[in-house]
């Protein structure tokens, strides 16, 4: 079977990444001018890539940073999306801590007992599912390195499963950073991580 690389990259540091609040898939703030130099920065890693395939989550954020990290055309896949967070998306993280602290512990910390359901998040098995699903489409491809831009939260349980984490393990190193860079390579029918959260 053919070998494949997967470059995971987070989109560049938002307005709302630095006023603390919860973006998800309806919030989408501007990038801030500091994430310019630090796209710049992952862009010239890139460059000495053969990247044959980039996809990027719709919302403009990551867009941005997709069409700034190369000059290959930048196709949008709902599966890369992040994760939906209901009526908290927009709301200061520490409101939100305040107001469902079991649920934001266990969103951030424990996703094995995550459920947001009160507050109308996605839940933890739909987001890996979309995960699958671009896992099994991307290992169906005929491209050998694939350049992926998401979100913090999304990209980190995503990436993490596909990887083969178990669910309680999705959050044992944190979350990923922005602009930060995750590599898995396909073995087989399945994928590795080689790479993880790196800061370039």
């Amino acid at each position: 079977m053919k070998k494949m690389k997967i470059y995971f990259v987070r989109h560049g540091k938002t307005e709302w990444n630095l006023e603390k609040r919860l973006q998800g898939q309806s919030g989408d703030s501007p990038l801030l001018e500091e994430s310019f130099t630090s796209i710049a920065r992952v862009h010239d890693y890139l460059k000495t890539i053969p990247l044959d395939y980039v996809l990027s989550s719709p919302a403009k954020r990551a867009m941005t940073t997709a069409q700034l990290l190369t000059e290959l055309p930048v196709t949008t896949d709902e599966r890369l999306a992040e994760w939906n967070f209901g009526d908290l998306e927009g709301m200061p993280i520490k409101e939100a801590l305040k107001l469902y602290p079991h649920e934001m512990y266990t969103s951030r910390n424990d996703l094995v007992h995550f459920d947001g359901s009160v507050f109308g998040a996605e839940s933890v098995s739909s987001v890996l599912s979309r995960f699958d699903d671009l896992g099994k489409t991307l290992l169906s491809s005929p491209y050998q390195n694939i350049l992926l831009v998401g979100h913090g939260a999304s990209g980190t349980a995503g990436m993490r499963h596909l990887a083969g984490y178990s669910k309680s393990e999705l959050r044992s190193e944190g979350g990923l950073t922005n602009n930060s860079l995750t590599v898995l390579e396909s073995v087989d029918d399945h994928f590795k991580m080689t790479v993880w959260n790196k800061n370039l």
